[in-house]
């Protein structure tokens, strides 16, 4: 009853009002971020040898250039959702900030957006990124997968939008902008970048993505390859049904040419693509489908469908089938798959949610999939298979917890095998984990314990344990916030190893791998000075209890057996 004075049912004002300066002065909101990283521990890197040795020149050719400190600084500016700008400026570990190899920062970027522009519904300058669809054409985002939400298989936003990432690869420099035209959203953009590759009279072998220019081998590879891409969407809009068009051309000045195997024997080659893709949604009743079909210059075919459906309110569904050719093979797709790549696989995916009691929620997936041709590790054609099934609870509003069984099987190559045919094995994992999460006052707790059970055809199963207890708490009538947790973990093989996702700095993101026998440690703290300055601080420890004397290889070793890493952020809003 509160909102219905607030509330209008018709159709809506198309009319937006106008932008003045005075109001952008008066009302815009500005934020700076300034971020420093670094590591404890002294990595190979960054030890270089005396000058005086012989034939050292080639061996410190090969070390970072660089100091261990990682820099960021951000600016943003918007004023409501109308208009958005932003600048970004970027140094990693191991690059050089002033020196004799480079000066100031490694990557920049600008970008700037402007919302519902008299025509326009979006104008995009500078660095930004366009999303359509299922992925299947266009979408340069990163993609989470399958997970513990069912149901969340197609993506939801679609467009063009700023970028105010540090990812050094996954974005578009130049102009875009999007009309509506009564039903019609017609959507037109234009990028000039260089990108990193390590080319050889004419032609590289593949892009380099890390965005790492730390030696001088890496620094030979930056910005060495010259990419356009022109690219558009018209998509129509009506009650209950949409339908689109997406195309994208893109052109190097350099033709990449890859090192052909078995794995990457379809993989793109020339200096020039084009991509186009149909792509829809309907809803009829309570079913609702989805889906795009995609093909690429050389006749291959990727496409991607499926449905939702809620019978009930304690009941949802989803099921959606794909199938990426082997030879379909273009630079930004991120679409529902197994792989990072959207190719050479098709695959059947069904989800499930029900609500059986009050406070209970089940959670379930099975996805079966087929490889139809080599992929890199896998020989030969193969097929997988993964299973989840997740009980929620909530016992109390302040107390929950969650079941969650995974399986999973899929195929890699027999090493030991001296046949001339490749052969393959399966490989197994089954993982439980219990989740326990509950609030008293001011603070928060999270119990988490985990195992898992990994083995082939040919071994026996090996064991991962791993255990944690998170503790956050908020300080009343002082505005200091504290996250820290304890995590052990013990992962026998490789393939018993364990993901983790942690708290961090604002903006920042951190998912660890764990293998070994060892703990983990975090401290996260968060201070707000006043309303306009806020800090982050940060300090991790992986502590690594089965004799290792090294950890990682090449210039990332680490003598010894921890790891710690520092991490500081300063907010300032004005």
């Amino acid at each position: 009853r509160r909102m219905l004075p607030f509330i209008v049912l018709g159709d809506g004002n198309d009319s937006t009002m106008k932008i003045y300066w005075r109001d952008l002065i008066k009302y815009g909101k500005n934020e700076i971020f300034f971020r420093v990283d670094h590591g404890l521990e002294s990595k190979e890197g960054y030890q270089f040898l005396p000058e005086e040795e012989e034939n050292n020149s080639n061996a410190n050719a090969k070390k970072y250039v660089g100091n261990q400190f990682y820099n960021s600084t951000k600016y943003r500016f918007h004023y409501k959702d109308r208009v958005l700008v932003g600048f970004t400026a970027e140094k990693d570990a191991g690059e050089q900030f002033i020196g004799k190899k480079h000066v100031g920062f490694d990557f920049y970027t600008f970008t700037a957006q402007l919302n519902n522009f008299g025509k326009f519904k979006t104008i995009v300058l500078g660095d930004f990124r366009a999303n359509f669809g299922q992925g299947l054409v266009l979408r340069p985002e990163f993609g989470m997968g399958k997970s513990s939400y069912v149901l969340n298989v197609a993506p939801r936003n679609s467009g063009l939008k700023k970028y105010s990432s540090t990812d050094e690869s996954n974005f578009f420099r130049g102009a875009g902008v999007t009309a509506r035209l009564g039903k019609f959203d017609v959507t037109a953009f234009y990028s000039n970048k260089m990108i990193d590759a390590d080319t050889v009279n004419g032609t590289f072998t593949s892009m380099y993505k890390t965005g790492l220019h730390r030696t001088e081998s890496e620094m030979t590879k930056k910005h060495t390859v010259n990419q356009q891409v022109i690219g558009g969407n018209i998509t129509y809009t009506f009650s209950k049904f949409q339908v689109g068009f997406t195309a994208v051309n893109t052109k190097f000045n350099a033709s990449l040419q890859p090192d052909k195997s078995a794995y990457n024997y379809f993989y793109f080659a020339g200096n020039e693509q084009t991509t186009a893709g149909i792509h829809y949604r309907m809803r009829l009743f309570k079913l609702n489908m989805f889906g795009e079909t995609g093909m690429t210059n050389n006749g291959a075919l990727a496409t991607i469908n499926g449905f939702s459906f809620s019978p009930s309110s304690q009941i949802s569904l989803v099921a959606l089938h794909r199938y990426y050719s082997p030879e379909y093979d273009t630079f930004y797709a991120t679409a529902f798959s197994e792989t990072s790549r959207i190719n050479n696989e098709t695959g059947f995916y069904i989800g499930a949610e029900i609500r059986p009691y009050k406070r209970w929620k089940i959670s379930a997936y099975v996805d079966t999939y087929r490889f139809p041709w080599a992929k890199y590790g896998i020989d030969a054609p193969s097929i997988g298979t993964d299973y989840l099934v997740q009980a929620d609870f909530s016992a109390q509003r302040n107390v929950s917890m969650f079941w969650r069984f995974k399986y999973e099987e899929k195929m890699h190559n027999i090493s030991q095998s001296t046949t001339t045919m490749p052969a393959l094995e399966p490989i197994r994992k089954a993982s439980l984990r219990y989740n326990l999460t509950y609030t008293f006052g001011n603070f928060s707790f999270k119990n988490v314990i985990e195992g898992n059970l990994a083995g082939t055809g040919t071994s026996e199963w090996s064991y991962g344990l791993l255990a944690s207890q998170d503790l956050s708490y908020s300080f009343r009538g002082f505005p200091l916030k504290i996250d820290f947790r304890y995590q052990f973990f013990d992962a026998v093989d490789y393939e018993n190893r364990f993901y983790s996702y942690e708290k961090d700095v604002l903006y920042a993101f951190s998912i660890p791998m764990y293998y070994g026998l060892g703990n983990r440690y975090y401290l996260n703290l968060k201070y707000e000075f006043n309303n306009q300055l806020s800090v982050w601080f940060k300090i991790a420890q992986t502590v690594y209890a089965d004799d290792r004397e090294t950890l990682s290889t090449g210039n990332e070793s680490i003598n010894g057996n921890r790891k710690t890493d520092f991490r500081f952020l300063l907010k300032w809003d004005f």
